[in-house]
């Protein structure tokens, strides 16, 4: 759902299976889904919780906070780790609270405003959210790259709350931006547009959009899942959980997940993972 910052991310670095063959198609997060599901949405397995390791913090990049002392930085890094296991163990509070702490050592911070915001996310609270990820941009405004993430998780808390007009325009100004930190994140934002305009019944506009995935990118699984957004349109279940398989097959968890959470949104999929 949410983006956070890299000292939360897990990084892995796996291979590239080859890929399986795909299944015909004819012509051609974390959020809770038991309040949302639409009958007969897709499952798939759920894979095991992680634990986050502990990063070295000389090495984990905390835009803002340069002017903290190396014990400082250490200690932070440590709090955010622990952030990191209390949100993947679904203890909001206690990553809320450790977040409290790490403030009294930043002072006022757009990356701590930003996990705020992305933890009330999870907690699927979207107003505090909203208010968190806000103060976030407002703190960062002007930053160049800094800004985008508190930028994209305000277009999410659009998505999310199922404001798909304002969703497109927030996800296509980040798109124009040429100061977002890089073009990785390019394909998941035309893919939430693309889910938008299905959402508005403009299949036409939504189509449209998924012509310019490729099926063998190895970066993205757009092209996967944009079938399978098709699939699931057109009530075509089973060929869409087709789809999400092989995208599974090819891709890495960590890439695939937040694909999913745009059709855990929208009820065509249950949640893999307490996220």
């Amino acid at each position: 759902m949410a983006f956070l910052p890299p000292v939360l991310a897990q990084k892995t670095d796996p291979v590239r299976p080859a890929g399986p063959k795909a299944p015909a198609a004819e012509g051609a997060g974390d959020a809770s889904a038991e309040s949302k599901l639409e009958p007969g949405a897709a499952r798939l397995d759920k894979p095991d919780p992680v634990v986050a390791p502990v990063p070295d913090a000389q090495k984990v990049n905390l835009p803002g906070l340069e002017k903290l002392t190396p014990e400082q930085r250490a200690e932070v890094v440590r709090e955010l780790s622990e952030v990191s296991n209390y949100v993947r163990g679904v203890r909001w509070q206690e990553a809320l609270e450790k977040l409290t702490l790490v403030e009294k050592i930043t002072g006022d911070s757009h990356f701590v405003e930003n996990l705020r915001g992305a933890v009330y996310t999870r907690m699927r609270d979207f107003k505090s959210a909203r208010e968190h990820f806000q103060k976030a941009a407002t703190l960062s405004a002007g930053g160049g790259t800094e800004a985008f993430h508190p930028r994209f998780n305000l277009a999410e808390i659009d998505f999310v709350e199922k404001k798909w007009e304002d969703a497109i325009v927030s996800f296509s100004k980040l798109l124009e931006d040429k100061t977002r930190p890089d073009k990785s994140s390019d394909a998941l934002m035309k893919f939430k547009i693309m889910v938008c305009e299905y959402q508005l019944k403009r299949a036409e506009k939504a189509q449209a959009i998924a012509k310019t995935f490729d099926q063998y990118d190895d970066a993205t699984p757009a092209y996967y899942y944009a079938e399978a957004v098709r699939c699931f349109a057109d009530d075509r279940k089973e060929e869409a959980t087709e789809w999400l398989e092989s995208a599974r097959r090819i891709y890495p968890p960590e890439v695939t997940e937040v694909f999913n959470d745009s059709l855990v949104e929208v009820g065509w999929l249950e949640s893999l993972s307490t996220q």
